[in-house]
């Protein structure tokens, strides 16, 4: 196995701000350099727009444009790309495929986010790579360009966004991977899933930002997250607990707030004494005897050992209880040997 190449940390060998000053020195003009440096936030200025350096230098949002994009175009025609920095982030990206979020680049050649500035514009110089800017569906994103192009990571994107719809239910990165065409790294995937502001990831599960089950919001859908993970009906200081516990979750919240959602949210059904499960589990609202007259409606006449069986399946109770109502609700009439059916009403 080829030994991987260790690079020592850039800051002892190059410093970004002394590259970005070479860079900008290669260009004549002092509004060349001062255009860029305000655009890109570079040698101590904020990032500005396009109009506000219009306004400034008296010239129009147009004209500063074609000015960053010709000063761009000169820097990289006269620069040497053979740098340390570049051998870094060209190491990285073949180390996933060609495609890094900008983000974990930045975490793998240990710079800190007051860098950022500094190291997007080198990014930018070098024709080999492509810094694609953050947009509504994805956050900043780097390939090399002999391996994507701009278009292949929006497909690309499109393509993930459209697996997860279809399993319409947060799912295990590696079946998205599966379903992926073409020949793609599956780091390279990954990369782009997390520079995704459409799929978002909890405990390795994948789904869209709007899904509760991979990005709760709400103490309800917390809540909610907590049952469905549990697969079976918990006390509801048992759910406060998890819910505190929740990776999603990084406020403190009390038991009495997770109660109270509880009481309020249909989906949830309090099956027995403060034990709460999911309605979709097959549950029902409701007292024990509601309980027992919609088991005697869906089949009647039944057993009392049959009617408390099919009540244990949906309450939490005492068989005291559910015998107890049936002897005393007005609604539920014995026609033989411990064999109950409802009233006619």
């Amino acid at each position: 196995m080829a030994q991987k190449t260790a690079y020592p940390d850039l800051k002892t060998i190059e410093n970004l701000q002394k590259l970005t000053e070479k860079a900008l020195g290669l260009l004549k003009k002092e509004r060349d350099q001062l255009v860029l440096a305000k655009r890109h936030g570079i040698k101590d200025f904020d990032s500005h727009t396009l109009e506000q350096i219009g306004k400034e230098l008296g010239i129009t949002r147009e004209r500063v444009r074609q000015i960053e994009k010709a000063a761009l175009g000169k820097i990289r025609e006269q620069s040497e790309h053979d740098n340390e920095l570049s051998a870094q982030v060209k190491s990285n990206l073949e180390a996933i495929g060609g495609l890094i979020a900008f983000e974990n680049l930045l975490k793998n050649l240990n710079f800190t986010k007051d860098e950022i500035n500094n190291l997007s514009f080198l990014i930018k110089l070098d024709p080999r790579f492509l810094l694609l800017e953050k947009t509504d569906h994805y956050g900043g994103v780097v390939i090399d360009v002999d391996i994507y192009s701009d278009k292949d990571i929006e497909e690309l994107h499109d393509q993930l966004i459209t697996i997860v719809k279809t399993y319409g239910k947060p799912v295990k990165f590696e079946a998205i991977v599966k379903k992926i065409d073409g020949p793609h790294q599956s780091e390279a995937l990954f990369e782009l899933a997390k520079a995704s502001r459409v799929l978002t990831e909890l405990d390795k599960n994948w789904g869209l930002t709007h899904w509760p089950e991979v990005n709760p919001k709400s103490i309800r859908d917390k809540i909610y997250l907590v049952l469905k993970k549990s697969s079976k009906p918990m006390h509801f200081t048992q759910i406060a607990k998890k819910v505190e516990q929740l990776k999603a979750n990084p406020k403190k919240v009390t038991t009495q707030a997770v109660h109270n959602e509880l009481i309020k949210d249909p989906r949830f059904i309090l099956i027995g004494r403060g034990i709460y499960a999911l309605k979709e589990w097959g549950y029902e609202a409701g007292t024990v005897a509601d309980i027992i007259e919609l088991i005697l409606k869906e089949k009647s006449p039944l057993t009392k050992d049959e009617i408390v069986k099919r009540v244990l399946e949906k309450r939490k109770v005492k068989v005291t209880t559910i015998l107890l109502n049936l002897q005393e609700k007005s609604q539920f009439e014995k026609v033989g040997k411990a064999t109950y059916r409802l009233k006619d009403r």
